[in-house]
């Protein structure tokens, strides 16, 4: 297979970095051993882009998801940043088809392995790092993973933590996160409820519960729900 031109890659990503530049990021290490290239292979960005990754992704959880504790904060991640999942975002990309490979690794079909795609991947995210910073690094990195992180925060919720479910909810529908507020208490000491309200734009749940986290969980049910119907 003959390889893509950069200047093509960098057109349809919209990337303000050089084609010279870019290719850095799709040369693997037998096309430089067989070419004695002295630019050397995207090993180097590899380790680069998986770490730009790893902090994209584990910022974007921790802002993103103030009600998720720390284990599905953690299973999510593991997931996202994936050997697997980068390789199928680089399929969908179409990187492999500008990887500079050489004779012996492109018959072997060398192309088409996960393992090549998935480096591709991360060693394009260590140039956009390189050339135009993080900020704007995770920014790509965020188009093509935060719609698998919402998905697999869903896929946990589904055993009923409504705070979380109605959080991906209201991101998904209103680009805004839930507000939760105490509004009262109700019943005697011994047998007090919290009463609590939770808005997002314009939409309101209540919810009583024997604890605050109680009450919450409640109000949120009740307008997740609401929300679901849209």
């Amino acid at each position: 297979m003959n390889e893509r031109p950069i200047e093509e890659l960098a057109k349809k990503l919209r990337l303000k970095i050089s084609p010279e530049v870019l290719e850095q990021a799709f040369l693997h290490s037998s096309y430089v051993n067989e070419r004695n290239d002295p630019r050397g292979s995207n090993e180097r960005l590899e380790f680069l882009g998986d770490a730009v990754i790893d902090l994209a992704v584990t910022s974007y959880l921790y802002r993103e998801y103030p009600d998720a504790d720390e284990g599905r904060l953690t299973k999510a991640k593991s997931v996202v940043v994936s050997r697997p999942m980068l390789a199928e975002k680089a399929e969908k990309i179409g990187l492999s088809q500008y990887l500079r490979l050489g004779k012996g690794e492109e018959a072997n079909g060398g192309r088409e392995r996960a393992s090549s795609r998935g480096n591709a991947f991360e060693a394009l995210v260590g140039v956009i790092f390189l050339e135009r910073g993080y900020a704007y690094a995770a920014k790509f990195v965020l188009r093509y993973l935060k719609d698998e992180i919402a998905r697999l925060l869903a896929e946990q919720s589904a055993t009923g933590d409504y705070k979380s479910l109605l959080q991906e909810t209201a991101q998904r529908l209103f680009s805004t996160r839930p507000k939760y507020t105490v509004v009262g208490t109700e019943g005697k000491e011994h047998r007090k409820e919290f009463v609590v309200a939770v808005s997002v734009a314009g939409h309101r749940g209540l919810g009583r519960g024997r604890s605050k986290k109680e009450a919450e969980q409640a109000a949120a049910k009740q307008l997740y729900l609401m929300l679901e119907e849209f």
